[in-house]
């Protein structure tokens, strides 16, 4: 189950979905995508047997890389989908056995890795917290924003929905989703995301489907309000043309 929405930014209640299917034999997998690096986030606290996210989002590092969280409960259950050597007790004819090399087998993709070391140490330096406050304010600002301008319809949690990442969906009335992300680009060189942001049943359930899916903004830890202010103006152009 997703951790957050990558089409609303909502952010869902792990805890309480864990607690409720603790009896169930089946592991919770959560797919922190949208959180690491962006939210805070407790694996302890959120009680999952598995957490799993991408290394070139919110912890800044290459593509390519990623990593797994594993309870040890649900290391009891899981077997390797590959086999191979490691580097390590080269000597014997049995790959490891043990948590992490066991599931890591072959190289390692050491300059991705090296990457994502630096990534997560500008993070943890710049804290977590005031990352994901600051986002919240450029999110704040945004909706705020966006409440003048009636030709644009939001989707997702209100403004004053603390639950959420820096994510904002919406559509602009008389224009494509595709068609609002390019002229966003030429007018003022802001990069967006149009279409069905790979959850299409997502869009079913907003009924933006047949819009073509939203617009998505999705605030990083170098937005400052500067760029709120350009993309609401943009937005605004956009209303008169």
């Amino acid at each position: 189950i997703v951790h957050a929405s990558n089409v609303t930014g909502t952010v869902q209640p792990i805890e309480a979905i864990a607690a409720a299917s603790a009896d169930h034999p089946a592991l919770l997998l959560v797919d922190g995508a949208q959180t690491v690096g962006h939210w805070p986030v407790d694996v302890q606290q959120l009680g999952c047997d598995l957490l799993a996210a991408p290394g070139h989002k919110g912890l800044l590092g290459p593509t390519g890389t990623s990593f797994l969280y594993a309870a040890p409960q649900a290391l009891e259950k899981l077997q390797p989908l590959r086999w191979g050597g490691t580097g390590t007790a080269s000597d014997s004819d049995e790959p490891p056995r043990d948590a992490p090399a066991a599931y890591e087998a072959g190289n390692a993709n050491v300059p991705g890795l090296l990457g994502l070391g630096a990534g997560i140490a500008y993070v943890a330096e710049r804290s977590v917290k005031r990352i994901a406050a600051e986002a919240m304010s450029r999110v704040q600002e945004l909706l705020a924003g966006l409440e003048d301008l009636s030709h644009v319809v939001v989707y997702g949690a209100s403004i004053d929905d603390p639950q959420r990442v820096g994510v904002v969906s919406f559509n602009v009335q008389g224009f494509d989703p595709q068609e609002v992300a390019v002229l966003l680009d030429q007018m003022a060189g802001i990069q967006v995301r149009a279409g069905f942001h790979c959850a299409p049943r997502m869009h079913d359930a907003l009924q933006t489907a047949e819009l073509g899916g939203t617009v998505r903004v999705s605030f990083g830890p170098f937005n400052q309000t500067a760029d709120v202010r350009r993309l609401l103006e943009v937005l605004s152009e956009l209303g008169s043309a």
